[in-house]
């Protein structure tokens, strides 16, 4: 970057009845005939650019001279190499005559500040030289200033590649659901100005993008990232968050590169892959209430007991059933649904069975459950395996389990408030066949409790297993 501060003594290199005239007009004015600055800065975006890529001129001039200054001219002079493709003036009249630009101003007041850039593009390889030179009739001394930036076809050879990672888990249409995308470069040489082009599935709804720093833009579903400059033999991720609408087969398409790079990839720059949306069926299932809602006063939830039948004859081998309309009052949802939350029975429902859910609300109140309000699905089995109990995410040391009047099993650990915790459950000691007992859960205090009631948390109750075992994971 190239930059010039220029100062300018109006008081200079003349006779003493110049000044005189000149010292008798500022104490007129009420100025004083000290030292007056005009400062001038041009910069460029960048030190050294290839031939045909773009390159942004900055000039900044502040006037803090204490006196207005008429008739300010910038003029910016390129060589017949550069093109101006276009230009950001602060100013009340810009022209350009051929490579030059010229901007000037009637009146530039005490402590106004004028800001202007402009987009060129070399066309051959060399020096681009800038002659900008600052001109008002107001001082008696031009300012000029080079500005040297170097041009080159000289290449980049780098190795980009991009990748996705979709979700394992079943999904369905108005889920919250996200899918990664990794850009990787493996050198030699770090690759600048990376860009990233991927194009949503088909009737997704944009959610977020994580990290939530990273820039970017939309045009009708194909977001544009630019990634800066990626390292040799790094790699870079980011999450893309989005709403299917619609169901079915849903193709999702990425593709990298950098206008400055030579690929030699043997990695694709190109990638896509397939985004599964599956549909609800309805008929297969029946969900309906068999009980009051109590108060359980070991947990302080409010809670109620439903049915879900397979109506079928045929195995379903999992269900999600929906409670419409309660928003987040359902204390054990292990998610939601177009704002509607759900909880799984995570085991198979033979034909023509019926199985018990327990529904846990928190705040209590005075919410009445209906049959009405209940849907029940077919769905594929949930992946409930357990997060490593390793690394970031120990496995924490428990007190119990304590078997319970009603049957559930309780366990206690110690907790720090507002941290997450999941529970994980197996019927041997090796925990070889463990699962998630989803939701997670929020520490509201130091010590916390957790009751298995059974399903929806866990996918039997306890007393219908031998043996049951237990391990809670601090999420990071």
């Amino acid at each position: 970057m190239a930059a010039l501060t220029m100062t300018f003594f109006k008081l200079q290199h003349r006779g003493f009845c110049t000044i005189l005239c000149i010292a008798l007009w500022l104490a007129c004015a009420g100025k004083k005939a000290g030292g007056q600055t005009l400062t001038f800065l041009a910069s460029s975006s960048v030190q050294s650019v290839q031939v045909s890529n773009q390159v942004t001129i900055s000039i900044d001039v502040t006037n803090l001279t204490g006196i207005p200054l008429a008739n300010l001219a910038i003029t910016d002079s390129l060589p017949s190499s550069v093109t101006i493709s276009s230009v950001n003036p602060d100013v009340t009249f810009y022209a350009a005559y051929g490579n030059t630009a010229t901007f000037s101003l009637s009146q530039f007041q005490y402590g106004q500040i004028l800001q202007i850039s402009l987009n060129v593009k070399p066309t051959v390889a060399g020096f681009l030289t800038n002659v900008i030179t600052l001109y008002t009739p107001s001082l008696l001394t031009n300012s000029e200033t080079n500005l040297l930036i170097a041009v080159t076809n000289q290449t980049i050879q780098a190795n980009l590649g991009v990748s996705f990672q979709i979700p394992t888990v079943p999904v369905f249409t108005h889920d919250l659901t996200s899918y990664g995308i990794t850009v990787t470069n493996a050198g030699p040489n770090a690759a600048p100005d990376v860009m990233l082009t991927n194009t949503l599935p088909p009737g997704a709804l944009l959610i977020g993008i994580t990290p939530s720093s990273l820039a970017y833009s939309n045009s009708s579903g194909t977001l544009i990232f630019n990634l800066g400059t990626l390292g040799a033999d790094s790699s870079t991720n980011l999450s893309v968050a989005i709403e299917p609408t619609s169901s079915g087969t849903l193709p999702t398409h990425a593709s990298v590169g950098s206008f400055l790079v030579t690929n030699i990839s043997y990695l694709n720059t190109q990638a896509q892959t397939n985004f599964t949306v599956l549909a609800f069926v309805s008929g297969v299932l029946e969900a309906f209430t068999n009980s009051v809602q109590v108060v359980d006063p070991q947990t302080g939830l409010e809670e109620q007991t439903i049915l879900v039948t397979n109506l079928t004859s045929t195995n379903v081998p999992s269900a999600r059933v929906f409670v419409i309309g309660l928003n987040n009052q359902l204390y054990n949802a292990a998610g939601t649904n177009n704002g509607n939350p759900f909880v799984y029975y995570p085991a198979p429902i033979p034909p023509a069975q019926t199985v018990q859910l327990l529904l846990q609300f928190n705040p209590r109140g005075a919410f009445v459950l209906t049959n009405g309000q209940l849907e029940a699905y077919p769905s594929p089995l949930p992946d409930l395996s357990p997060p490593s109990a390793s690394g970031k995410n120990p496995a924490l040391t428990l007190t119990g389990p304590f078997r319970l009047s009603n049957g559930g099993m309780l366990i206690e650990f110690p907790s720090t408030p507002g941290k997450s915790y999941t529970v994980v459950y197996s019927d041997n000691p090796e925990f070889t066949n463990a699962q998630v007992a989803p939701p997670s859960i929020v520490a509201p205090a130091n010590i916390l409790q957790w009751v298995d009631y059974g399903p929806p948390t866990t996918k039997s109750v306890p007393t219908n297993s031998l043996e049951r075992f237990y391990r809670v994971i601090a999420e990071p």
